[in-house]
């Protein structure tokens, strides 16, 4: 039972972080999801895929942190492209916030602890 609850812990973390990192990726440019997935590959989240990000950026939208539009593509079906709103930004700065805190105290904690 332990070992699903370290999963379980491990996976909501991964969530909020996954979430943070795509606010800081849209604040830097619009994407759509597939460019999205390719940014967070080439960012170190080699695993990624767009199922996994799908429903990130549904949850997300639907609490009105992103603008979104749809560009006609030459390849296929129109894009949705994904920015922050005015939401989204604060969002990402109360999550750069929160981030920080976490980091420090792991950070201390992985120093000062003695083996």
């Amino acid at each position: 039972m332990a070992v699903l609850e370290e999963l379980i812990n491990k996976t909501q973390m991964l969530k909020g972080i996954l979430e943070g990192c795509v606010l800081k990726i849209l604040n830097e440019k619009s994407c759509y999801s597939q460019e999205l997935v390719q940014t967070l590959r080439e960012r170190g989240f080699e695993n990624i895929s767009e199922g996994t990000l799908f429903p990130l950026l549904l949850r997300l939208e639907n609490e009105g942190l992103f603008e979104t539009k749809k560009v006609q593509s030459s390849l296929g079906p129109n894009r949705k492209y994904y920015s922050l709103s005015s939401k989204g930004k604060d969002e990402l700065a109360e999550f750069i916030g929160v981030w920080n805190e976490f980091k420090l105290t792991v950070d201390h904690i992985l120093r000062t602890t003695g083996d």
